[in-house]
């Protein structure tokens, strides 16, 4: 009988760096292999949770103010629990960079001039804030010289027509004046909206006619009251006619605000009717991403609100949801994304 153990026991001595190389490398591959399907793992929940991926993401409708400035604020009124309390800076970055925010365009709420040079100082250096929509009275006399003076800072993107404690009205001389000269400087005018109802769409797009060259940015769904339903009749037909001028754009904006169930439920659902309309008649290139924060808060956190409006918008794919987080508010605001 030939007795085959030493030379085994003689193989295991002679090599065995090689059998610990590789038992080692076994463990090494399944270790590897456990890693890479961990990482697969956590990519696909990131891909799951809600967010957008986009390249980059503008939300082109925030309003920052101190309540504890000496003067105090115009707006919001001080009986607000939820708002009348500081909202600055640090803290908007804070809660819009979980949500994937890259850029932001401030809307100033205040209707005291200094004000618009006010926030423009509390970013000033920091890229994060890429904009300003400024408040200056369409009614004044000196808009152009008042809006030089604040368009010396780049950063002034365009000017919204609000006046404080009055209907805006859209045939006045003075104020299509005024219009006319934020065109020869290339800013955009926004339309805040709410509530007022199908005649006030119609007389926007009057103006949209009467200036082509202006780029107008609506706000927050046109005003409308959301309510579940599809809209009126007077109001689709309004849409449609505001439509046709296709140097109008809307900011899919302040759904929480407009909703009329308060607090405003994050269902999808409720607001399809809305949406579909304003999808139909504006397209994926007219249709603008924008908060409203700090007003968000009253019904969630900013993560619920770019959750609920990406729900929509992610069902139209990616493209629809590279335009309206970025790239058509690049356009409206002149802001040179790439």
């Amino acid at each position: 009988m030939i007795n085959v153990w030493p030379a085994s026991n003689t193989f295991k001595a002679r090599f065995p760096m090689k059998l610990f190389s590789f038992q080692n490398s076994v463990r090494l591959f399944c270790l590897f292999q456990a890693v890479i399907w961990s990482m697969l793992s956590i990519s696909a929940q990131a891909q799951d949770d809600g967010l957008p991926k986009v390249k980059h993401m503008i939300d082109t409708h925030i309003h920052l103010y101190d309540t504890e400035r000496e003067k105090g604020v115009p707006w919001p009124p001080q009986d607000d629990k939820v708002l009348y309390k500081p909202h600055l800076p640090r803290e908007f970055e804070k809660v819009s960079q979980k949500a994937g925010v890259t850029g932001v365009v401030i809307v100033e709420a205040s209707d005291i001039l200094e004000d618009n040079q006010w926030v423009l100082d509390l970013v000033k250096g920091n890229q994060y804030f890429i904009g300003l929509v400024g408040n200056v009275d369409p009614y004044r006399a000196d808009f152009p010289e008042q809006l030089k003076r604040i368009a010396r800072d780049k950063r002034l993107v365009g000017i919204r027509a609000r006046v404080k404690g009055k209907k805006l009205d859209y045939r006045d001389q003075q104020v299509l004046k005024n219009f006319r000269v934020l065109a020869k400087h290339n800013l955009a005018l926004d339309v805040l909206m709410n509530g007022e109802g199908h005649q006030t769409v119609l007389e926007v797009a009057d103006v949209a006619r009467k200036i082509p060259e202006l780029r107008i940015v609506v706000n927050h769904v046109l005003g409308y009251n959301i309510d579940g339903k599809l809209p009126g009749k007077d109001w689709i037909d309004a849409v449609k006619q505001l439509a046709q001028n296709k140097n109008v754009m809307v900011k899919i904006s302040g759904l929480y605000q407009r909703c009329v169930p308060q607090p405003a439920t994050q269902e999808i659902s409720h607001y399809r009717e809305l949406l579909d309309i304003l999808w139909i008649h504006f397209g994926e290139d007219r249709l603008i991403y924008g908060s409203n924060w700090p007003c968000t808060k009253k019904s969630g956190d900013y993560i619920s609100f770019v959750k609920l409006v990406n729900q929509y918008f992610a069902e139209k794919g990616q493209r629809a949801c590279e335009k309206y987080f970025w790239q058509n508010a690049s356009k409206a605001y002149n802001l040179g994304l790439k």
